[in-house]
């Protein structure tokens, strides 16, 4: 199975060569350009031994992109539910299949480097699904070209040659054509801050409804001030085990609106951009109390909305003297009507400033729980506008010098803060192997197997990159079988590592795609890795 490096497809606006919308190859014109080829070659077409070569290479070619001839998703029409709820694991699907300046800054791990410095082995931040993780340069390459674009967005300005993809809403693009778009970027002064994993349960929930109710998020830390040192301690206590932040208690005086003095009270004040980041996304990015959403992210389960509700009763609310339920405060109107119709209760804005909502201890009893999935990870992207794009052209006797980056386990990083994907673009193949599972759905619905090889054929005989393939495989499983998790790996050797640059022939490179249980689920994932392993 063939496949080529991102380049031109079939032409669209050759008349006579569509059927219903999907393109077909034109031999003629394939061939006529080969013959252009042989002549810009210094070749005669006409020579014995060439006369037939333009011929047999459209042949080559039109084999090399007929993926493009064939909806894939066809090709898992035909299911069958027979009740399989294990993994289903098709090993060693045989496949065959830019840059940045030297002086321009990247994003390492270990601070600021010119592209030039990079070295094997440095890390390097980037954006996986809106979140910051890293990924770790494994070969390092470098080129000549006469011909640089200059970005420049809301955010910053940098340097990449034309054909550098760029994260965009429609997908990667490359620099050349994102004038007037957008971007995918992250504020490179918070890249190294310290992370945390929430962990959803009831601390979790009880944070944030402390929060909600008597907290301040400030743009780099959360603050939590109250009367009693227990409320404060089991703040702090909520705020480590979710989040895994130590918060330290301290003594404060609070200024008293009733009495017009000073009262002693209790601070929990933790230092972190990332927790205050975190309460800004589940709020709906304004934390201030008149002006915040409902967080549904803790609608996540029963035990994580108990805490929030605990949570929030202790800073705006109180039981009812009968014991029958409890009853809470707000100015803000739109948060109680939210709150109100997750637990089905009524509601009706105060005239006056303060809204008032009644809960009953038996609400879940009578109307059940509406359990949510929300994200929980804070993303740390943005769309940022890009404002120009301007061509740069080496003007003296010496071209530029332009570095480009294999790295793993993401092939995307970050430069100034803009996401950025690095594949070059040779029309030459990749070939290699391609290792597809997946865990069946509650139905046990599963497809033939050499459906599957049919599947990763069609994809990869086109205009291709190895990671576009190995989402693409993962992502027309999951739509077309709604199984519980898929994984798909691809191990390819580029030829356009072997036949131009440093020509190192025999590199290859992985790739990988997971989703669902496989995402979620470390022991699933390393189960099925093994097994593609042949562990």
């Amino acid at each position: 199975m063939t496949s080529s490096v991102e380049g031109s497809g079939a032409d669209d606006d050759h008349s006579g060569h569509h059927t219903s919308g999907r393109p077909q190859f034109d031999h003629e014109r394939a061939a006529a350009a080969i013959r252009e080829l042989l002549l810009a070659a210094g070749e005669d077409p006409e020579r014995e031994g060439l006369r037939e070569t333009p011929a047999r290479v459209a042949r080559a070619y039109q084999e090399l992109f007929a993926g493009l001839y064939t909806d894939p998703d066809e090709v898992l029409d035909r299911t069958f539910d027979e009740s399989h709820e294990e993994l289903v694991l098709v090993r060693d699907i045989p496949i065959y299949s830019q840059c940045v300046p030297s002086k321009q800054t990247v994003n390492l791990v270990d601070g600021v480097k010119q592209a030039r410095e990079v070295t094997v082995g440095d890390r390097f931040w980037t954006l996986v699904n809106g979140e910051v993780d890293e990924t770790e340069v494994v070969d390092v390459t470098s080129r000549k070209t006469r011909e640089l674009v200059e970005v420049v967005t809301e955010k910053g300005t940098f340097q990449v040659t034309p054909d550098h993809p760029l994260a965009t809403p429609e997908g990667w693009q490359e620099a050349k054509d994102v004038a007037g778009t957008f971007i995918e970027w992250t504020h490179p002064s918070k890249l190294r801050r310290q992370r945390w994993k929430p962990k959803i349960g009831y601390e979790f929930g009880y944070a944030i409804g402390a929060l909600c109710a008597d907290g301040t998020v400030g743009d780099r830390y959360v603050s939590f001030i109250v009367d009693e040192r227990d409320s404060a301690k089991q703040f702090a206590y909520s705020v480590e085990k979710a989040f895994g932040v130590t918060a330290n208690i301290e003594s404060v005086e609070r200024p008293s609106g009733s009495l017009d003095r000073q009262l002693p009270g209790f601070r929990v004040r933790v230092v972190s951009s990332y927790l205050a980041d975190l309460m800004r996304q589940y709020v709906g990015g304004d934390p201030h109390h008149q002006r915040q959403q409902f967080p549904r992210v803790v609608l996540a389960d029963e035990i994580t909305f108990r805490g929030f509700l605990d949570g929030y009763v202790e800073g705006d609310g109180r039981r009812s003297k009968q014991g029958r339920g409890r009853t809470i405060a707000s100015c803000n109107a739109s948060f109680l009507q939210d709150f109100a119709n997750v637990i089905g209760a009524r509601f009706t804005p105060s005239v006056d400033k303060i809204s008032r909502l009644w809960i009953a201890d038996d609400w879940i009893l009578r109307h059940g729980f509406p359990q949510e999935s929300h994200q929980t990870d804070l993303i740390e992207s943005d769309w940022v506008k890009v404002e120009s794009v301007r061509t740069l052209e080496a003007t003296g006797a010496e071209p530029y010098t332009v570095y480009s980056y294999t790295c793993d386990p993401h092939p995307t990083f970050l430069v100034d803060g803009h996401l950025t994907h690095n594949c070059e673009h040779h029309l030459l193949p990749f070939h290699g192997m391609a290792h597809v599972g997946y865990i069946p759905n509650e139905q046990g619905r599963v497809t033939g197997l050499s459906k599957l090889a049919r599947l990763v054929d069609l994809y990869a005989k086109r205009p291709q990159v190895q990671e576009r393939l190995t989402s693409q495989v993962a992502d027309a499983l999951v739509r077309r079988l709604e199984p519980r998790g898929v994984i798909v790996v691809v191990d390819a050797e580029h030829l356009c590592m072997g036949m131009r640059g440093v020509r190192k022939a025999g590199s290859t490179t992985t790739t990988s795609a997971v989703r669902g249980i496989f995402r979620s689920s470390a022991s699933s994932r390393t189960e099925a890795l093994s097994l593609i392993r042949g562990k």
